[in-house]
């Protein structure tokens, strides 16, 4: 084998372990991602069940987009005093199958919301599929999105 070839088997090499390393990486930051997500909607949804509004001032944007069940769209600052005023109130809480995806600095969780909640002065009971948005802003991850959707008992 010339001198050459030999270059080029070893430079390709080389170019094969470091895109197998950087892809690893890549996959390895994902996971790290989504698992950060969770758990940014882990605290929202404490947050939500103690009724700590000042937690929840720091967790959503100021520009968040919030829809509930009711088909309420939501600004910040009226989901807020709906907590203060606890014409929001969780009864009990109970998510499942939750599923978290992250494209880049956006992070999407789903899940099915099975909590009972009372909202101005009503008893919410059903099933509701929701959706959170995340954005990674300054280093942490804040909800700017969250819509929900009643659904059958079936699903």
């Amino acid at each position: 084998m010339t001198r050459r070839r030999m270059a080029a088997v070893v430079l390709a090499v080389l170019a094969c372990f470091g895109i197998a390393w950087r892809a690893a990486r890549s996959v390895a930051a994902s996971e790290n991602a989504e698992e950060e997500v969770l758990k940014a909607d882990e605290v929202r949804n404490d947050a939500l069940q103690k009724g700590d509004v000042a937690a929840l001032e720091h967790i959503y944007s100021d520009d968040v987009v919030y829809a509930n069940a009711t088909g309420a769209l939501l600004t910040k600052q009226q989901h807020l005093a709906d907590l203060k005023a606890r014409t929001l109130h969780f009864i009990s809480f109970k998510h499942e199958d939750v599923k978290a995806t992250v494209h880049g600095d956006t992070g999407l969780v789903t899940g099915i919301s099975k909590s009972e909640v009372e909202y101005k002065g009503s008893i919410l009971k059903s099933n509701r599929r929701f959706l959170n948005v995340f954005s990674k802003r300054d280093g942490r991850w804040l909800c700017v999105g969250h819509f929900e959707t009643n659904i059958s008992d079936k699903e």
